[in-house]
C-alpha cells in the first residue's frame, strides 16, 4: 500500500503563496489532465452502466420485498457513482425512512444532529481555518474551508482553496485507510475536481472503488464477486481484507454451486484453499471431489462406423 501520511508538511515547507500559485496552475491545467484522463473514465462509466441499473432495479424488488437495509446498500452504491440516476433520490429517500427503526419498532427519519455554529466574519472564519489546518484537523479544514469559499468567495481565495485541497485528500485518505470508503472515495473525488491527485491518493482511491464494486456484487452474482475481487487481489492483495473476501467468495460459490454442479464446485473449494489452508474448506475440497465422481456424466464411447463391403465387379 502507498505511504498515507498528511501532505500538510510538504505543503507549508514550501509557503502556503508558492502552495497558492501551484494550485493556481493546477486548476488551469485541469482541463488538460481531464482531457487526458477523458477516456479512462469514459470507459469506467461504461462498465459501471450496466451494474448501476442492475442494483437499481434489485434495490426496489429489495424494498418491495422487506428488505430496507439490503435496499438501502444497494442504493448508495448507485449514488456514489451516479447521483442524478433516475428516480434515485425519491426511491433513496423512501428506503432511508423505511430503514431507520426507532425505539417502539416503527420506522421513522431521524433529524440530522444540529450543525456547529460558524463565525460570520470571514477574518475570524480564516483564523479557525488556519488552526484546524496546523493541528491537521483535516474534516475542521474542510468545513471551515467550504463555508469561508460560500460565504467569502474572494476573501484568502488562494490559501483557502490550497487548504481545502489539501483537507479533502487528507480527510479522504484517513477515510479510506480507516475502511470507511464511501466518505473517502467522495472526498478524494471532490479533491481531484480541484486539482489532479498524487499518485497516492488516486491509486488509494482505484482500490477503493474496485473493492466497493467487488462488495456490491457479494451474495448476489459471486463469478462478477470473485472476478473484481481477482483483479484488486493481483495489484492490492493487503488492501482492506481483499484476500479473506476473495477466499469467502471463492467458498460461498463452491457451496452454492456443490448441489448442482460439483465438478465446479470442487474447483472453486480448491481456489479457496489456494489463499488459505483450512480444515473446513479441505472437507468440502473433499466432499465436491467425491460427488464429483459420481455424478460426473461418463464420456460417450462412439462405436467405430462398418467398414463399408465392397462388391466385387462382375
Amino acid at each position: 500500500m502507498p505511504a498515507t501520511r498528511p501532505v500538510r508538511s510538504a505543503w507549508v515547507s514550501i509557503g502556503l503563496p508558492l502552495v497558492a500559485v501551484l494550485l493556481a496552475a493546477g486548476l488551469a491545467g485541469y482541463g488538460g489532465y481531464n482531457a487526458g484522463t477523458e477516456n479512462r473514465r469514459h470507459a469506467a462509466a461504461t462498465e459501471l452502466a450496466d451494474d448501476l441499473a442492475e442494483q437499481f432495479e434489485m434495490a426496489q424488488r429489495d424494498f418491495d420485498g422487506g428488505q430496507p437495509l439490503l435496499a438501502l446498500q444497494r442504493l448508495e452504491y448507485v449514488e456514489r457513482f451516479a447521483p442524478q440516476f433516475a428516480g434515485l433520490a425519491e426511491l433513496l429517500a423512501r428506503v432511508r425512512a423505511a430503514a431507520q427503526p426507532t425505539a417502539n419498532g416503527a420506522t421513522a427519519t431521524q433529524p440530522p444532529p444540529p450543525a456547529t455554529a460558524l463565525p460570520s466574519d470571514p477574518a475570524e472564519l480564516f483564523a479557525k481555518l488556519q488552526a484546524a489546518y496546523k493541528a491537521d484537523d483535516w474534516s475542521a479544514v474542510v468545513q471551515l474551508a467550504s463555508a469561508l469559499h460560500a460565504s467569502a468567495p474572494d476573501y484568502e481565495s488562494s490559501t483557502v482553496g490550497a487548504q481545502l485541497f489539501v483537507g479533502l485528500r487528507n480527510r479522504g485518505m484517513e477515510a479510506i485507510n480507516k475502511g470507511s470508503l464511501g466518505p473517502g472515495i467522495t472526498w478524494l473525488e471532490r479533491a481531484d475536481e480541484l486539482a489532479p491527485l498524487d499518485a497516492d491518493a488516486l491509486q488509494l482511491l482505484q482500490w477503493a472503488r474496485m473493492y466497493t464494486l467487488a462488495n456490491s456484487w457479494w451474495g448476489i452474482n459471486w463469478p462478477n464477486a470473485i472476478g473484481q475481487y481477482r483483479e484488486l487481489y493481483s495489484i492490492a492483495p493487503y488492501f482492506m481484507d481483499t484476500r479473506v473476501r476473495l477466499r469467502e467468495a471463492y467458498a460461498e460459490y463452491g457451496a452454492l454451486l456443490i448441489a448442482t454442479d460439483a465438478c465446479a464446485a470442487q474447483l472453486q473449494f480448491a481456489a479457496a484453499l489456494e489463499l488459505e489452508v483450512m480444515p473446513e474448506l479441505e472437507a468440502q475440497r473433499l466432499a465436491a471431489e467425491q460427488l464429483c465422481v459420481v455424478t460426473a456424466t461418463p464420456p460417450v464411447e462412439e462405436t467405430p462406423a462398418p467398414a463399408p463391403t465392397l462388391t466385387p465387379a462382375p
